[in-house]
């Protein structure tokens, strides 16, 4: 597969991921290998859909999403978004991500223009600000209102002023990888309908095993060299199958495949799974 081709890979895993982990620091530290997993292998979106099995509480899936859009969060923007939070006391043992968009506070002599940064919109009178981690906020010309929020900013020099401003489509298609958004649903079978069958990949101890290059080339045959997958997860209770007769969806339809075939343990965490079957996937799909 040429350099001209781009596969990428949105995941989806139940919001039980946590489930049977009883203390918060090992629960942060599940998550941030999750977090981990997303940004070394460029995982740009991230879905978590209800488990009608396991039946996780509201406080179980705002814990594991705060978490991970706190890890995906620069920085100097931590403090600002999240505030003191109870969620968040066990965070400060954990190392930064280090993903290219986790810019370091720097100064304005070091600023080239054109560079794209993550902002904070804030507003001062009428007039719009953005933190995008120096020493004082840049005023902000683009066209987003809603201040408080993280957004996507290029940085322009005008005479000894800097700008901030929103970045073309071109500019945000030229960046290398730029972090992972999450999303929740509650209809596991309203959210996988909305997918063709052909793009999205199961996984399964009961399925057959992998094969990565019959796997590439059946993309190349179905030209979909250039697109997005979605990967998904059971619990780590119930597996696919379950999950799948639950909510009435026929799992002979998808394609499912067993990634850890002869498997030397019992059990196969999920945080394992994510991260063992993005490695066999990034592999495959990068250097055939």
């Amino acid at each position: 597969m040429n350099s001209k081709n781009k596969i990428k890979f949105e995941l989806a895993i139940p919001d039980s991921y946590l489930y049977d982990v009883k203390s918060d620091i090992d629960r942060t530290a599940k998550i941030f290998q999750l977090s981990r997993s997303l940004s070394i292998f460029r995982v740009e979106k991230l879905t978590i859909y209800h488990d009608s099995l396991l039946n996780p509480t509201y406080k179980e899936r705002e814990f594991l999403i705060t978490i991970l859009e706190y890890l995906d969060t620069p920085q100097y923007l931590r403090r600002k978004i999240y505030p003191k939070l109870d969620i968040l006391k066990t965070v400060g043992r954990l190392h930064p991500l280090r993903s290219p968009h986790h810019k370091d506070k720097d100064s304005i002599r070091h600023l080239k223009s054109g560079e794209v940064r993550v902002g904070l919109l804030e507003k001062k009178g009428r007039e719009f600000l953005v933190d995008v981690g120096l020493d004082y906020s840049l005023k902000y010309v683009g066209n987003q209102t809603q201040f408080g929020k993280k957004l996507n900013v290029k940085l322009i020099k005008q005479k000894k002023h800097l700008l901030a401003t929103d970045p073309s489509i071109d500019d945000l298609k030229n960046l290398f990888y730029w972090g992972y958004s999450v999303h929740y649903t509650k209809e596991f079978r309203d959210f996988i309908y909305k997918f063709e069958k052909s793009k999205v990949i199961l996984t399964s101890r009961y399925a057959k095993q992998f094969d990565g290059f019959g796997f590439v080339k059946s993309l190349i045959n179905d030209e979909l060299v250039n697109t997005t997958l979605l990967v998904v997860f059971g619990s780590p209770k119930y597996g696919l199958k379950s999950i799948f007769e639950a909510a009435k969806i026929d799992m002979s339809e998808y394609k499912s495949y067993n990634f850890f075939p002869s498997q030397g343990t019992q059990t196969i965490r999920m945080e394992e799974a994510i991260f063992g079957v993005l490695s066999i996937l990034n592999f495959y799909t990068q250097s055939y």
